[in-house]
């Protein structure tokens, strides 16, 4: 049985989420995007009818909640439905005098005690899954680390033999290697948040697509993978950073919003300048060039059919030049040797203009399909909404060799 983590892209990648009961661990650093994307795991949990046990050690609970709901994450509904219980392992360890009440763990620092209460709540009231936030905060107070890692080996298996899984979060900055790694043993799945991306560093499956690493942003709704980032406004509207220098950030990329009149007397001036030829050369090449430093999962043509995987990559980029503004593309044919690309309200939309208006599109879409298959293809724009047409129209054609050779005599003449 699949539990999903609410992150699309990691689900397809571990083919359709984590295997029930199985544990997860999550390594991070210093700036707690291990811890954020642990919680929203939680709600992920929740949302799918899950019980939940959460023992905070690194916060106050008032200020954990404080700190997730500026992510929209709300535990509140869960508490009260009885879903999610939140067992306080922070105020204990450092109070001046000892604080009594509900759910509030009496003396965190004696192992044998926290794991007691812990055990009995998961036997008492079923808890799917045993989540500890986080495993390193008691580490750093231990006077006998080893022994601490062993109890903390011996507390997350018993607590697969009661029938539930643990997720716990972990700081490698304040670990050793070996300490991290003796940590780590009874999790089959371990991601690793770091430099912005998710590595899967253990599987308790053979991956389903061959990535391990997938990029992310850090938005006002946590943690998001870049390819899932851009698929509607709201995500982009999410992701908009404006800094106290004036830079518009997006997806950790520096972007400004230009407006349509802008983009179509650019157009304008290229042809006016460069002349028809020369003109449509500089739209189609610069459409290319925009394409030639992003990243190719190169994977996913290894795991699914040729056409398939195009179609899929294609389809995504559709996705993000919808979500921003550019219009909408739509596949009408594909094959091994030529696709046709429908696009409807193209940026920028120019009227009763004589020439092609959206050959970056078809340069950069070109590209993309290079990138894909490792051939040389070619693009046109045979029909512009610019120039009076219903649509734009674009063909990509795969050139055999026998075309390769022919443009490559043909520049040279």
């Amino acid at each position: 049985m699949k539990v999903s983590s609410g992150l699309e892209t990691l689900d397809q990648i571990l083919g359709g989420g984590f295997e029930k009961t199985h544990n997860i661990a999550i390594v991070g650093s210093i700036d707690n995007d291990h811890v954020l994307l642990l919680h929203q795991l939680v709600m992920s949990f929740l949302s799918q009818g899950y019980k939940v046990l959460l023992i905070e050690f690194r916060q106050e609970v008032n200020s954990l909640v404080k700190w997730l709901e500026s992510y929209g994450i709300n535990y509140n509904k869960s508490i009260k439905e009885g879903k999610l219980k939140i067992l306080d392992g922070f105020s204990n360890l450092y109070s001046p005098t000892h604080i009594a009440g509900t759910n509030i763990l009496p003396n965190p620092m004696d192992l044998s005690i926290t794991i007691a209460i812990i055990r009995d709540s998961v036997v008492k009231d079923a808890y799917d899954f045993v989540v500890i936030d986080d495993l390193t905060s008691l580490y750093t107070l231990q006077t006998d680390q080893k022994a601490y890692i062993r109890v903390v080996v011996r507390l997350v298996n018993s607590i697969k033999r009661f029938g539930a899984s643990t997720l716990a979060s972990l700081n490698s900055d304040v670990l050793s290697t070996q300490d991290l790694s003796m940590l780590l043993i009874p999790f089959e799945y371990v991601l690793e948040t770091k430099n912005e991306t998710i590595t899967i560093r253990r599987s308790f499956l053979p991956l389903k697509i061959n990535q391990t690493s997938i990029p992310y942003i850090r938005s006002n709704i946590g943690i998001i993978p870049a390819q899932d980032a851009f698929k509607s406004v709201d995500r982009v509207k999410e992701a908009l950073i404006l800094d106290n220098t004036g830079a518009l950030i997006m997806g950790g990329v520096r972007v400004q919003i230009v407006e349509e009149y802008s983009e179509a007397a650019l157009i304008e001036f290229i042809y006016q300048f460069l002349g028809l030829e020369h003109g449509r050369e500089f739209l189609y090449r610069w459409g290319k060039y925009e394409m030639t430093n992003l990243p190719i999962n190169q994977d996913v043509i290894k795991n699914l059919p040729k056409i398939e995987a195009i179609k899929r990559i294609l389809e995504d980029s559709f996705e993000f030049t919808k979500a921003t503004g550019g219009g909408i593309l739509r596949i009408l044919d594909i094959s091994e040797d030529r696709i046709v690309i429908e696009g409807k309200n193209l940026f920028p939309g120019l009227r009763n203009f004589p020439y092609p208006a959206h050959l970056n599109y078809v340069g950069a879409l070109t590209r993309l399909v290079e990138k894909l298959t490792g051939e040389i293809w070619e693009g046109e724009e045979v029909e512009c909404e610019s120039q009076g047409h219903k649509r734009c129209l674009f063909v990509i054609k795969r050139l055999s060799k026998g075309d390769i050779k022919g443009n490559l005599k043909g520049s040279k003449e």
